[in-house]
């Protein structure tokens, strides 16, 4: 194993990764676990968005890497936790103020407040 590998392999902190300098095949467990946050998979959340994720700026590459596009059009809505990776949850969701409105994709841990459990 190179240097680089080696020490990239060391950063992580998503999840456990057992290996050795001289492995040549590494298994990379996905991690299940929400890191940083008292949320949990599968659990439903009422959640307020911050402006930063309705009103992206130019630079920001949330809805075009992780959300194919999508953008949420409302600040309030009942989230379903479907999945963790990092500080990025993935969720499913209808807008608070318009039920037909339907949101699924990725949320960074600090682009919104958490109001309640539902």
């Amino acid at each position: 194993m190179n240097k680089i590998l080696y020490n990239e392999l060391n950063k992580v902190t998503a999840t456990k990764i057992d290996f050795k300098p001289g492995d040549t095949k590494i298994f990379i467990p996905r991690s299940i676990k929400i890191l940083n946050t008292s949320l949990k998979k599968g659990e439903v959340y009422r959640i307020k968005l911050k402006s930063f994720i309705l009103n992206p700026s130019s630079g920001s590459t949330l809805a075009s890497n992780w959300n194919n596009g999508i953008i949420p059009k409302y600040s309030e809505y009942l989230v379903e936790i479907l999945d963790g990776m990092a500080n990025m949850i993935k969720v499913k969701g209808v807008a608070v103020d318009d039920e037909t409105s339907l949101f699924i994709g990725w949320l960074p841990m600090d682009g919104f407040e958490t109001l309640s459990k539902e």
